[in-house]
């Protein structure tokens, strides 16, 4: 269907509607929850209405606490592809357009019900390549920048390398750096902690500088491609993901590389089955795709700020009445500090 037969269907349709679609919130005083684009949950400290107002017509939206604004086709695409239509590449308006799924230009409310998107990713074998030429704790010399900094995070080393969850990139000067590697040739950003999808396929990398960046955020993912619905897991979470059979003592979700790692490490010297999923901001909207069994404890435990209640309330939502426990921040080692 040409592109703008298929934009003036989507257009016509309300954006309330697209939003219970899309599994958000839809609030009685015509708000919505949570913002696909800042997963904020509500409007203000004082005020309990949804973070979007829909505007009077219901064919556009406003996130108050960000400032985005939007159509409902917006809407969608920030839910796939984290940004406007109109900043989408191709791919990311097919999706759009495959997530409508307008059978005719005559009736244009036939729609499918949305499958996961899970997204574009960078070449796996390049992914698995990189982490396989990656040296592991023990390969390190005692002073290494990289065991300083962990151990500047009150780490147990010996731990660490026990979880298997993060390395340490090549510091050979010739290494063949794939083109999406996002540090350059930079030996700042070394620690690396592999990513999955929704499926328990290992498809991406997670990067964190040992030290200040003097430019640029403390951590990074790779260039050009998305980490929307990507979890750091530890050992146990991938056999969980994988529904694989494993007698587990709970699920932790945690907040940012550094906690996700520390917290892996501190299953290990307690002697839990304890799976660890680490999430950043495009990571808790794809919970509730994940595989969780039923009856299983579940315990939250990112920051204990507003962007980490928020989080929270994301996962809540999304484990859809399951029952879960915040735990007190640093009970399994936190540190705030992505």
């Amino acid at each position: 269907m040409e592109l703008n037969v298929w934009l003036r269907a989507a257009e016509s349709i309300a954006v309330s509607e697209i939003a219970s679609r899309l599994g958000l919130q839809v609030r009685q005083n015509h708000s919505l929850a949570p913002c696909p684009n800042c997963s904020a949950v509500k409007r203000g400290s004082s005020d309990k209405r949804g973070p979007i107002g829909l505007r009077s017509d219901n064919k556009g939206w406003k996130c108050h606490p960000c400032g985005t604004v939007g159509s409902g086709i917006d809407l969608v695409s920030f839910v796939l592809n984290g940004k406007k239509f109109s900043e989408c590449d191709n791919f990311g308006k097919n999706k759009v357009q495959a997530w409508f799924d307008i059978k005719q230009e005559e009736d244009p409310t036939i729609r499918k019900k949305p499958q996961p998107i899970r997204g574009k990713r960078p070449p796996r074998k390049e992914v698995q390549g990189l982490w396989s030429a990656s040296k592991k704790l023990n390969q390190l010399s005692d002073n290494d920048q990289a065991l300083v900094f962990l151990r500047s995070r009150n780490l147990n080393l010996q731990s660490v390398s026990k979880s298997g969850v993060v390395r340490v990139t090549p510091d050979k000067l010739n290494y063949q750096w794939p083109e999406w590697w996002p540090a350059g040739r930079s030996f700042l950003w070394r620690l690396i902690v592999p990513a999955f999808n929704v499926d328990g396929e290992f498809v991406s990398l997670h990067t964190r500088a040992v030290d200040v960046p003097k430019s640029g955020p403390k951590t990074l993912w790779p260039k050009g491609f998305e980490a929307k619905g990507l979890f750091m897991p530890n050992r146990y979470a991938v056999k969980m993901i994988r529904k694989e059979e494993i007698d587990l003592d709970g699920l932790l979700f945690v907040e940012g590389i550094t906690d996700f790692i520390k917290c892996s490490a501190e299953v290990e010297a307690q002697g839990l089955k304890l799976a660890v999923l680490g999430g950043t901001s495009g990571s808790f909207s794809s919970v509730s795709q994940l595989n969780i069994p039923k009856g299983l404890k579940i315990y939250i435990g990112t920051d204990p700020d507003e962007k980490g209640e928020e989080y929270a309330q994301t996962i809540r939502l999304q484990l859809n009445g399951q029952v879960t426990y915040r735990i007190p921040f640093g009970q399994f080692g936190g540190s705030s500090d992505a």
